[in-house]
């Protein structure tokens, strides 16, 4: 096999997964240790993947955009995982707000019955109509323009209302995260929200399923901090944990 066909078939192999090991294709196309760190190096330098020990981790696996009821069948346990985490990093009487998705649906509803007293500031209507349920919670719902296909308000009115606003965290929810790109998004007005939210949090807790890291959505929210905290399932991948702990980004699930 010649090398540019070997080395298409490990990209066709990252366009499908997240990460493939060193092992793992030398024992697939039946080539010495040396050529496949060869064929990685050459495929880093194109900009096509990133090495990690060990292995590779795609750079461009793309997501395509669903809507917010569609999202909600997806990755269900993964994300009821994620939001009994998140429960652990708030505390009784805080202000917190929520970014408008699905796993920030599940942790609504995990608050209503694990807390008494909060305060939690969101541009999700669905969260808004889970929240107001508790009378022990004040909930303050941005307003603005509406986004049908995410349940969200966005736009000037919105961004006025956050920017009046103090919390002590705010619970990301983005579509897509790499260490290439940084956090991204699909739809151009969630993004001005979710930078306005981050602007007013003394923490930003970044909630995302192991099928969202190492991936890129069409718009780039921020780059990757070091001070966010990024809670996942444990489904995600030894070479991901190790490449983001070596950018000393912190993982936990």
């Amino acid at each position: 096999m010649f090398a540019n066909e070997r080395r298409n078939q490990i990209l066709e192999l990252l366009s499908r997964r997240s990460s493939v090991t060193v092992t793992e294709l030398t024992g697939l196309f039946q080539v010495s240790l040396e050529t496949i760190r060869r064929d990685l190096e050459y495929l880093e330098q194109q900009g096509a993947l990133k090495r990690v020990h060990g292995g590779a981790l795609s750079m461009k696996r793309m997501q395509s955009y669903t809507g917010l009821s569609e999202r909600s069948t997806e990755h269900q346990a993964e994300k009821k995982q994620i939001a009994r985490s998140a429960l652990s990093h708030i505390r009784e009487g805080e202000r917190i707000a929520l970014d408008a998705g699905s796993t920030t649906c599940e942790l609504a509803r995990l608050l209503c019955g694990s807390f008494q007293e909060l305060t939690i500031v969101t541009a999700s209507l669905p969260i808004f109509k889970i929240l107001s349920e508790n009378p022990g919670f004040q909930v303050i719902l941005t307003g603005g323009f509406y986004l049908p296909d995410e349940k969200a308000f966005y736009g000037h009115l919105a961004l006025d209302t956050i920017r009046q606003l103090h919390v002590s965290a705010f619970f990301l929810a983005p579509s897509a995260l790499s260490l290439g790109f940084g956090i991204s998004e699909h739809v151009s007005g969630l993004i001005e929200v979710q930078r306005a939210f981050t602007g007013i949090a003394d923490q930003v807790i970044v909630l995302a399923d192991s099928s969202k890291f190492e991936t890129c959505a069409a718009l780039k929210v921020c780059d990757l901090s070091p001070s966010f905290l990024y809670l996942t399932d444990d489904q995600l991948s030894d070479e991901i944990r190790k490449a983001w702990k070596e950018a000393s980004l912190n993982i936990i699930s």
